[in-house]
């Protein structure tokens, strides 16, 4: 059969083939810019962190350590040849991107089986995973499972919470370029309470060195104390021990004291909170408004007034439960010096039970109205003319030794006193760098929003593109 050409020439003329032709050159024309655009924001070094928890993203803490950071940093992973961990890998690459005297590399702890006899002792070899930071001839190891925060739940199965390596990352570029290491010394020789392991390992990986002193033993608290710290002592100390704390605190000293209520005379103890402008009213705190207490009334969830202490623990949601704690009283009679300002505090409904042996369910005769401080910081700058500057005292004592607890641990308690040792160091910039949430936050629909998103998605959805197509190809019949 012959082709009609004529026919064919008119076909280019058909307002269809125009149309088509139209349609056909604007989808390439799309598609053309579409691969152009998608290469060209392929080679952009920007990423945005839509995570629910910013998982990928750095702390301005990081960023300000990071920022002043003039050493060279190395840090290195252990994995088998292509089996890095690409979450941490994203996360570590933030830190060589924010600072080039930073180096990520890997090593494969199989191919070079001596490569870790340099940072082990006694023959052990690390763990697959873990990560050295170093600089110089300092490193810290970090281990593979303590990237991670678990909770073992009743029946005994573990799962992890929180995801911690920008907090340890950080504090190891903080130990391999810090001149001289914190110290702190644990009081002892009054019964004190000891200091949980859960709450020394997170001390410790915070680089705090953690040592005992007794001073009925020691002349002074030892000149390379950064922080003295008591926990829960149940007798009181002798005169020339609260003699040698004065002098300690005079002295631009930093102190945490977690009191429990007990029932020996803490004369000295009282002597030396009176000097800085506090009592301990000696009363248990017993919370009538229900939204601040956990259970039972004495197990106490208070208020966080703002503070440098405190700020962080609020924006990411934290709470601190404290259990038979004594209120904090902030004396009117105080040097012009001191500063105090309360961090944890009771509602106005909140009474103290004098007697605390009693088991009343009410008030009694001789109880103490609320409301009251469970915790306050305190700082004390007095003039140095030698130096011709101010010098500071700083303190944190709180009314209860209970809330260090590892089983409040994952509340906020550990964080309270972590960031507290940190305000006492001066050191802001670690005080908010806390592991990041695993968890995720689940949706939950009834049976009738159920039914409702499947009718769209199933019916109405494609209803309407099935009309949608029906109103084209009937515009298009016409044409």
């Amino acid at each position: 059969m012959k082709l009609d050409r004529l026919k064919i020439l008119n076909s280019f003329k058909d307002k269809k083939f125009k149309y088509g032709g139209y349609a056909t050159l604007l989808t390439a024309f799309v598609l053309a810019i579409l691969i152009i655009v998608n290469l060209v924001v392929g080679q952009i070094p920007f990423k945005i962190d839509l995570t629910e928890n910013r998982l990928f993203s750095l702390s301005d803490q990081t960023d300000t350590i990071l920022k002043n950071l003039d050493q060279e940093i190395q840090i290195i992973g252990l994995y088998k040849t292509g089996s890095e961990d690409k979450v941490f890998d994203e996360i570590l690459q933030k830190y060589r991107r924010k600072n080039n005297n930073i180096t990520v590399t890997y090593v494969d702890p199989v191919k070079n089986p001596t490569f870790s006899s340099k940072y082990t002792k006694d023959g052990t070899s690390l763990r697959d995973g873990s990560y050295i930071v170093e600089s110089g001839d300092r490193f810290k190891v970090i281990d593979y499972y303590d990237l991670f925060n678990v909770r073992t739940d009743q029946y005994g199965n573990t799962r992890a919470e929180s995801l911690a390596l920008e907090e340890r990352v950080t504090s190891a570029i903080q130990y391999v370029t810090a001149e001289e290491l914190p110290v702190i010394y644990l009081l002892e020789g009054h019964m004190e309470e000891a200091l949980p392991y859960d709450l020394r390992k997170k001390m410790e990986l915070e680089n705090y060195e953690i040592k005992n002193l007794s001073l009925l033993t020691e002349d002074e608290v030892p000149a390379d104390a950064s922080i003295l710290m008591v926990i829960a002592p149940q007798r009181d100390m002798t005169d020339e021990e609260e003699e040698k704390i004065r002098k300690y605190l005079d002295a631009k000293g930093r102190a945490i004291f977690l009191m429990d209520i007990v029932e020996a005379d803490m004369t000295n103890f009282d002597a030396l909170f009176k000097s800085y402008g506090i009592a301990l009213n000696k009363a248990l705190t017993i919370e009538a408004d229900r939204n601040h207490y956990f259970q039972h009334p004495t197990w106490l969830i208070p208020e966080m007034i703002s503070h440098s202490i405190i700020s962080p623990m609020k924006v990411n949601k934290m709470q601190v439960l404290t259990m038979g704690a004594q209120g904090i009283e902030i004396l009117d009679m105080k040097k012009r010096s001191i500063e105090i300002e309360p961090l944890l505090v009771t509602s106005d409904d909140a009474w103290g039970r004098t007697d605390y042996t009693s088991t009343a369910p009410d008030k009694e005769e001789g109880d103490i109205d609320g409301p009251f401080n469970i915790a306050v910081a305190i700082a004390d700058k007095t003039w140095d003319e030698k130096i011709g500057k101010y010098h500071e005292t700083r303190m944190v004592v709180a009314g209860d030794a209970e809330f260090i607890d590892p089983r409040f641990a994952s509340i906020g308690n550990a964080d309270f006193i972590l960031n507290s040792l940190n305000w006492l160091q001066d050191k802001q910039e670690s005080i908010s760098i806390r592991p990041k949430s695993l968890l995720s936050q689940y949706l939950n629909i009834n049976a009738f929003q159920r039914l409702l998103f499947a009718g769209i998605t199933v019916i109405l959805i494609p209803l309407i593109i099935l009309g949608a197509g029906l109103v084209m190809w009937l515009r298009r019949r016409h044409l």
